[in-house]
């Protein structure tokens, strides 16, 4: 059962004027960032100057970080929103973007939201409350770490055809190569006990047949959280199976921060506007 969902006050202490309808609370002009709260969950969104603007794009934090980070530790906000873009950023938290949880799943992570929240919840109340991600606008989808994962297992089963193209830094992708990860030991349980889970339907490498948009990959060749040959494989599934422009880009000596992060912003910025 959804929470009622409600809109809070931005970050930067800009506010919005909020009315009671339907037993929600929603802004009456989403022209100032803001922060929503659904399900209990923090969702920061960041509007570019052009309020006019129809691209969007869903930005998924990596495992453990705060949905603002990325704001706050790079200029990727800045540059986003000057590029017209507007930025909707939920605090998934622990979440590893899995289908579901299972009775192996550890009981402190139950609580996180999996990947059926952001498409049963998530982007239907920002379609019906302020009218982003509609079927109709450039939609595009961007994470980091094990956001990126989420980003690929999006595009994997976006039945709705919804985003145009996504981009994913130092993701994982197929963790049948890392068997002792204890993240995907701790939603999927033993690898060796449950390889259905771990092999099946979220395995972005082992679905990549199915991803319809184009992807931006980028990973640092010195990666010690995530190794580079989680994108490369990946890559490699994906060039399989279509023709699609996908990209991926292997940084010599690059690591799993921001500094790397931030030197790919302005080209996926572009690869977006490209689609």
């Amino acid at each position: 059962m959804r929470a009622m969902a409600r809109i809070g006050f931005s970050m930067k202490f800009i506010f919005c004027a909020a009315i009671l309808i339907a037993d929600r609370n929603f802004c009456t002009s989403a022209q100032a960032d803001t922060t929503v709260i659904i399900s209990d969950t923090k969702v920061y969104v960041v509007f570019p100057p052009d309020k006019h603007t129809d691209k969007n794009i869903l930005v998924l934090p990596g495992w453990n970080f705060a949905c603002e980070d990325i704001c706050l530790k790079s200029d990727f906000c800045s540059q986003a929103t000057n590029e017209g873009f507007v930025l909707v950023m939920p605090d998934m938290q622990k979440s590893v973007y899995a289908s579901q949880v299972y009775p192996e799943t550890r009981p402190d992570w139950l609580k996180y939201h999996t990947r059926r929240w952001i498409t049963d919840t998530l982007i239907p109340y920002f379609q019906q409350n302020l009218k982003l991600f509609l079927p109709n606008q450039k939609n595009y989808l961007f994470g980091i770490s094990t956001g990126g994962r989420g980003v690929a297992l999006l595009a994997c089963h976006d039945s709705t055809h919804l985003f145009r193209a996504g981009a994913a830094l130092s993701g994982d992708f197929d963790q049948t190569l890392i068997p002792t990860d204890n993240l995907m030991k701790g939603f999927y349980g033993n690898y060796q006990q449950f390889s259905q889970r771990w092999e099946g339907y979220d395995n972005p490498a082992r679905n990549a047949f199915l991803i319809r948009i184009p992807l931006y990959l980028a990973h640092g060749t010195q990666d010690n959280i995530v190794p580079y040959s989680q994108s490369e494989v990946f890559y490699h599934e994906l060039k399989k199976y279509s023709s699609l422009p996908h990209q991926l880009h292997l940084i010599a000596g690059a690591k799993h921060d921001y500094v790397f992060w931030a030197s790919q912003y302005s080209q996926i910025l572009l690869f977006f506007n490209q689609h």
